[in-house]
């Protein structure tokens, strides 16, 4: 009896291990709330003349545990005019502004959603390229949401 009972709970705990996501470090709830943050509409905020280059993308941030999505876009223009669209535009969305934590680093915004924090960046990929790597051209631009019901999601 007591064999039945321990197993009992030893498949319980790992069951609850899995579906709050101990073992990939994002809960199920955060990979659901990946797929509506996918079809929040500032992902489509782009300045006149910009167009998406790639693919629409949303998943689960594994080592940190937080929901994402984000669109990349092309602009042909300046980046201070780009940045002051951007920043026009979700302001009077809404969104929250916070100070950028680095000069030419991302710009970063805040908004409350019931209970959750989301946060909105727009960021630069060419200021992440790797000498030797295929490297993003300075017109190309991200504007992505993380969240988490956790609380561990940051611009």
């Amino acid at each position: 009896m007591v064999p039945l009972v321990l197993g009992c709970a030893v498949a319980c705990f790992a069951w609850i291990w899995v579906v709050t996501g101990a073992m990939t470090g994002c809960s199920l709830r955060d990979a659901y709330l990946a797929d509506e943050l996918a079809d929040d509409p500032v992902l489509d905020v782009a300045r006149p003349g910009s167009v998406r280059v790639d693919e629409a993308f949303h998943g689960c941030d594994e080592d940190d545990g937080f929901a994402y999505a984000g669109r990349t876009y092309d602009h042909p223009g300046g980046r201070e005019d780009l940045v002051a669209f951007f920043r026009t535009a979700v302001t009077e969305a809404g969104w929250q502004s916070e100070p950028s934590e680095r000069p030419g680093g991302p710009s970063c915004f805040t908004s409350r959603r019931g209970d959750l924090t989301v946060h909105l960046a727009l960021s630069f990929p060419d200021l992440y390229n790797v000498p030797g790597e295929q490297e993003s051209p300075p017109s190309r631009y991200t504007v992505e949401l993380r969240a988490s019901h956790d609380g561990s999601a940051w611009c």
